[in-house]
């Protein structure tokens, strides 16, 4: 289960490059575990999206941090999406 993006991203080979080193990348990552059945209604949200489920995830919290008021200006430009 992968959406159309990501697996086109993988047959590519394309990496996506950072300038942090891998220890402080991992700091910021968040890991949870997602229904199949749920996962299969994001999956179909992220292809009509031509996005990565990462991709549409992170922005879906980005967004809801930035309604919410949890985020400045400032902060908000480092939260890669």
């Amino acid at each position: 289960m992968a959406s159309k993006k990501y697996q086109e991203i993988q047959a590519s080979g394309e990496t996506t490059k950072t300038n942090q080193p891998k220890h402080k990348q991992l700091i910021k990552m968040l890991t949870f575990r997602v229904v199949p059945a749920y996962y299969k209604e994001i999956e179909k949200v992220a292809n009509h999206q031509d996005k990565t489920v990462s991709k549409l995830i992170r922005t879906y919290i980005k967004e809801g941090m930035k309604r919410d008021g949890e985020l400045t200006d400032r902060e908000e430009k480092s939260i890669g999406v």
